[in-house]
Order: structure tokens, then sequence, then C-alpha cells
């Protein structure tokens, strides 16, 4: 039987009145959550156009 997974998309979009700040506790929090549900993160890639940054998306899998 092949294995089988699902996967998840999260963006983390920076705070703060230009956009440029990140909480490094909350960005565990959120990655830990989906960690204890059992989702593996897959990759992290930053959201940016055009030299402008929009946050960062990350991917996670787990086996169905």
């Amino acid at each position: 039987m092949r294995k089988r997974f699902e996967y998840k998309t999260v963006i983390i979009e920076p705070k703060g009145f230009w956009g440029t700040k990140y909480e490094p506790a909350d960005i565990d929090k959120t990655l830990n959550q989906y960690g204890s549900e059992g989702w593996e993160l897959v990759t992290a890639e930053s959201r940016d156009y055009g030299g402008s940054f929009y946050g960062i998306i990350y991917t996670f899998k787990r086996e169905l």
C-alpha cells in the first residue's frame, strides 16, 4: 500500500505599521500548533513581488 499525504499551506505576514515586524514567539506558536496536530513542515518560502516583502509561506504535510 502506498503512503498518502495531505498538505496545508499557511501564510504568516509581517505586522506593524510598515508591515516589517515579525514576532519569533508568534511564529513558534503557529509552527508548534501544527506540529502537535501531526503536520510536518516541508518548505518555507518568502513571498516577495517586485522587491516588496509580503510574508512567508509555510507548507506542511501529514500522512493520511
